[in-house]
């Protein structure tokens, strides 16, 4: 688990960097890997990319691209000019499939919003059943105490399942037009309109004509000191 202190998540990135293994892959990653095994042994051909972005949950093909290219580059398959894929069968394969390291890809605001940062470079293990379904889980560390009364504290690290749609009620990662982010609970208002709900009587709503979900929160990591 991540620990919680009081250095910037550049420092953080910094120190830890070096013990990151080119092989390691990220959950969609191994999943994408295991569709791509399933795929080619039953029809002996590799997937579209629409294929892989209804399996893995996304919208955007340049995101399926994206995680085959991470799979080329670290060794697990080869891509043809024409697109085709082909499996490099290696050992690590089983080893990686097992891991449950997730990226942590940077900070997000419990308080007033903050830019967004991503950083690919930090992993934290988190429990086996966060992985259970499909789509990307990722993590961030909080800063700040809007979201206190929801029991997510400055310094937790949350959990989340990439999507671009959250139901009533649910809390989410937001990203806002000026490219700021934020942790808060997501309403519907009526004409269309969207609320992001603070948990923390010091701090307001704030009422948006859009908002950009990047997320669903589906777990917290808290290390006690």
């Amino acid at each position: 688990m991540a620990k919680n202190n009081s250095k910037p998540i550049e420092e953080r990135i910094s120190e830890v960097s070096d013990a990151i293994t080119s092989c390691s892959l990220a959950p969609v990653q191994r999943q994408t890997l295991e569709f791509l095994r399933q795929y080619i042994a039953e029809k002996g051909y590799g997937p579209t990319l629409k294929d892989i972005c209804e399996y893995i949950g996304v919208r955007s093909p340049s995101t399926a691209y994206f995680h085959l290219s991470r799979l080329e580059d670290k060794g697990f398959i080869k891509r043809g000019e024409d697109g085709s894929i082909t499996l490099v069968e290696r050992q690590e394969i089983p080893i990686a499939l097992s891991s449950t390291a997730v990226p942590l890809v940077g900070l997000i605001a419990a308080g007033h919003p903050i830019e967004a940062i991503e950083d690919r470079t930090v992993t934290v293990d988190i429990p086996p059943q966060f992985l259970n379904g499909r789509g990307e889980i990722y993590c961030l560390q909080v800063t700040g105490e809007s979201m206190i009364d929801a029991h997510i504290m400055d310094g937790d690290v949350i959990v989340i399942r990439r999507q671009e749609t959250a139901d009533d009620g649910q809390i989410v990662v937001a990203l806002l037009e000026d490219n700021s982010a934020t942790v808060k609970t997501f309403r519907r208002l009526k004409g269309g309109k969207v609320m992001l709900v603070p948990h923390n009587p010091q701090h307001k709503p704030i009422t948006l004509d859009h908002v950009n979900v990047q997320g669903v929160v589906v777990g917290l990591m808290r290390e006690l000191n």
